[in-house]
């Protein structure tokens, strides 16, 4: 699981190289709105990656979906798109991505 959450937090960083992401939990309201091309694109980065890792297509698009919304949740464009480039040499950056990514692959992993 270390890996996956790792590779996930690869792809969050490649992803927002030039786009913003956001999140929120699955029952969480979103207080941020990404835009649409972004949120698109970091979906398609993140299945392909999360398939890879061996996730089921249905499992990869929940693990998906919930990164991408809490990360709206939390975060505005501009305070992600901080966060995201500060993770590169913080470890507290690093460390709070990764544990919006462990939070959803546990719940997606005990929701069966």
């Amino acid at each position: 699981m270390p890996y996956f959450v790792y590779s996930l937090l690869s792809l969050v960083l490649l992803t927002t190289g030039g786009l913003a992401v956001a999140s929120g939990s699955v029952n969480a309201k979103k207080a941020h709105n990404y835009p649409a091309d972004f949120v698109q694109s970091y979906n398609q980065e993140c299945l392909q990656t999360s398939m890879g890792e061996g996730l089921e297509q249905t499992e990869a698009k929940r693990l998906c979906n919930c990164t991408i919304d809490e990360f709206q949740r939390q975060y505005s464009l501009t305070e992600f798109q901080q966060l995201t480039a500060a993770s590169a040499t913080d470890k507290v950056a690093e460390t709070t991505l990764v544990e919006v990514g462990q939070s959803c692959f546990e719940q997606i992993l005990y929701e069966k």
